[in-house]
């Protein structure tokens, strides 16, 4: 399997492009100078396109990913504010962008070519909305949650074939009080859904029953027992399998490690793992065997190995990147 990484630095206004190797070895293979501070990328389901988001001129630029990984823009299209978090729905035609400082949610068409465009919709007030996940229900709908961190509230939307997003009917959930709702991740095989929570570093896991409700069935502390200092959760992901879940934390500069149940999809933490100082975003590849974990104050990345069996980390390499590193994502490239 060919995969590519990519690593945007918004400090410098780059995003780095590495060859990722089945051995675990990263070459560098392009430096890609952007039109402001790149912040979110979001990879578009046939893995032909990569938006990236610019501040302060708010705008996604569309590049088009080459069948070597590397990238070459194709065109751009205004935000309505600084994002957050960007997300594409499954089929490919619209692009959805979080702005937590401008408290809103835009929603913007994809063209035949793959080239964003304007948005056509956005809702507000959303207050400090941190991300926007896509997931297809039981009928076949797809809906949008957005987390939105000082409402500790996620809203749920239901996406129209006109790529309207309208309220969905059984209401948003709710976290506990101060506990910030940032980022989610959804389970491959069973459904769950996780939302990690920075304000208090918990990881709560959702299900979903027959009737559309999503209640919850578990919170667990990212860090470890006893730990004094401060708080400050930013990502997690899911392994392709689905047995493990990671999350990490700014503060502590620590990875966790959760063992994921087979039987009834319940969570354990496992370990925990140091990574680059300040890690703010990560990836799992696609064979799960990886993990490459950005520090936004280490301008590095580190790639970890991945025990199939554990799930423990093994830090394989560092790897400078550009300032501020944030958004890490991985494509496993079409053979040829």
């Amino acid at each position: 399997m060919q995969q590519v990484v990519y690593v945007a630095s918004p400090g410098s206004q780059q995003i780095h492009v590495f060859s990722l190797a089945d051995s675990g070895e990263m070459q560098l293979l392009q430096v890609v100078s952007t039109q402001g501070q790149v912040q979110p990328l979001v990879i578009s389901p046939d893995g032909k396109w990569l938006h990236a988001a610019v501040r302060p001129d708010f705008a996604v630029i569309s590049y088009r990913i080459d069948a070597d990984g590397k990238l070459a823009e194709q065109g751009s299209a205004p935000l309505a504010g600084s994002a957050s978090h960007t997300a594409i729905d499954a089929s490919g035609r619209f692009l959805f962008a979080a702005s937590y400082a401008f408290n809103h949610v835009t929603v913007s068409p994809i063209d035949a070519s793959g080239i964003v465009q304007a948005p056509h919709q956005q809702l507000a007030p959303l207050m400090t909305a941190h991300s926007v996940t896509l997931l297809t229900n039981e009928q076949g709908e797809q809906e949008a949650l957005v987390a939105c961190l000082t409402e500790d509230a996620i809203h749920r939307f239901i996406l129209g074939a006109d790529g309207q997003l309208l309220p969905h009917p059984l209401g948003d959930l709710h976290t506990a009080k101060g506990a910030g709702p940032r980022h989610l991740a959804l389970h491959p095989v069973n459904g769950d859904i996780y939302c990690l929570n920075e304000l208090d570093c918990t990881i709560n896991r959702y299900r979903r029953d027959a009737g559309g409700q999503i209640r919850q069935q578990q919170s667990l502390d990212m860090l470890p027992e006893g730990y004094q200092g401060e708080r400050w959760g930013a990502d997690l992901h899911v392994t392709p399998d689905g047995r493990f879940l990671y999350s990490c934390e700014r503060a502590s500069s620590l990875l966790t490690l959760f063992g994921i149940a087979e039987q009834d999809g319940s969570l354990t933490t496992l370990a925990h793992f140091p990574t680059e100082t300040m890690p703010r975003g990560f990836a799992i590849d696609h064979s799960g065997r990886y993990l490459v974990a950005a520090g936004q104050a280490s301008h590095q990345v580190a790639i970890h190995r991945i025990d199939p069996e554990l799930g423990r980390l093994t830090l394989l390499a560092r790897h400078p990147v550009g300032e501020g590193a944030m958004w890490v994502r991985i494509l496993a490239l079409p053979t040829q």
